[in-house]
């Protein structure tokens, strides 16, 4: 396993998307990202375009749980994390990320001016519409469980509320790229996924993989122990979570496995990259500390989701939840452990008989 040797790309470019984030100091040291945008996802939204899905309709009411806000359930997925504002809000901090990882960039395949493009779980919608930017030319289309984006989009651009576990109503061989993005711990049957999206992209168009592999190292490159929570609270958190998600059937650790899961279903030319995400502002490279300061703030919104979707499925009370969520807090806290984990880059081509 490659330590923080193997550099990322150096870059921070953001998206303009983004550039109205900003970071407010909360008690103790920690900072939580502020978006000076407002979104409305309360409101009723009805997108035009053949075929689309009005978020208004009672189908896609939202149930409520423990404070929060999750998506309808109507649908076969089981999808345990909220979608209300203060979960778009670290959506977008991810997607932010993201770019970073990639010096500004939204992908890594070879693209050559696409025509059609599928956002899988587009969240709030924001890659869907930086990509319809990008390429106004083509037709760009997210799908998510939840009816969370915002109304003004590119016109090129609109949202669908789909269950991608489900039959997909695309025309076959219709996509020249799909991209699937933070998605590890949705769906039972990742194998059955990407074989759908084989079969809807176009001969030679191409799928896409990014996300971070829920698994953390220290600063070294070596393992923290995951059966002692005064050692490492994160690697006795991740532990617990990872193997909860597995006996919910649906795995969390998935990225490891993407490369041999897009040979097996018969792309061609898969490349795999990976880049050093800091959680924490302790690298020395200036870059590296933006980061790592993103990154922190990142996993400490999200520890608390993961951890009441899926623990309390292994009946863990409350109580037992939040103790372990503050200690995990603590242990990424300035002058806590140095961790990073691998954000993980997989893109694969179907073939072309053509050529």
């Amino acid at each position: 396993m490659a330590g923080p040797s193997s550099s990322p790309p150096n870059s921070t470019s953001t998206s303009p998307s983004v550039t109205s984030l900003k970071y407010v100091e909360k008690e103790g040291d920690q900072w939580e990202p502020e978006f000076e945008y407002e979104s409305d996802s309360n409101s009723e939204i009805t997108l035009a375009g053949d075929g689309v899905r009005s978020s208004a309709s009672s189908q896609f009411s939202f149930m409520y749980d423990n404070g929060r806000r999750y998506h309808s359930d109507r649908f076969k997925s089981e999808y345990y994390l909220p979608n209300d504002e203060r979960e778009q809000d670290r959506l977008d901090l991810y997607h932010h990320i993201f770019l970073s990882l990639l010096g500004g960039a939204l992908y890594i395949s070879p693209l050559d001016n696409p025509k059609k493009i599928l956002d899988v779980g587009t969240g709030t919608g924001i890659w869907a519409m930086d990509i319809a930017d990008e390429y106004p030319q083509a037709e760009v289309v997210g799908t998510d469980l939840s009816p969370i984006q915002p109304p003004w989009v590119p016109p090129n651009c609109r949202f669908e509320v789909e269950d991608m576990e489900e039959d997909w109503r695309y025309a076959l061989n219709y996509f020249d790229f799909i991209h699937i993005r933070s998605l590890s711990g949705s769906f039972q049957d990742w194998d059955q996924v990407l074989l759908k999206a084989y079969s809807h992209l176009s001969p030679g168009g191409y799928l896409e993989y990014q996300d971070y592999a829920s698994e953390i190292f220290y600063h070294d490159g070596t393992r923290p122990p995951d059966d002692d929570i005064e050692k490492s609270a994160f690697g006795y958190y991740l532990k617990a979570v990872n193997e909860a998600a597995i006996n919910n059937k649906r795995p969390i650790k998935v990225a490891q496995t993407m490369k041999a899961r897009f040979e097996k279903i018969g792309l061609e030319d898969v490349k795999e990259h990976r880049a050093v995400w800091p959680l924490g502002d302790w690298p020395k490279d200036p870059k590296l500390k933006e980061l790592g300061r993103w990154g922190r703030i990142g996993v400490i919104d999200s520890v608390g989701p993961f951890a009441m979707g899926y623990l309390r499925r292994e009946g863990w009370t409350h109580e037992e939840i939040a103790e372990l969520c503050a200690k995990v807090k603590k242990d990424l806290g300035k002058g806590g452990s140095k961790y990073y984990c691998e954000g993980w880059f997989i893109y694969g081509r179907r073939p072309n008989p053509r050529s």
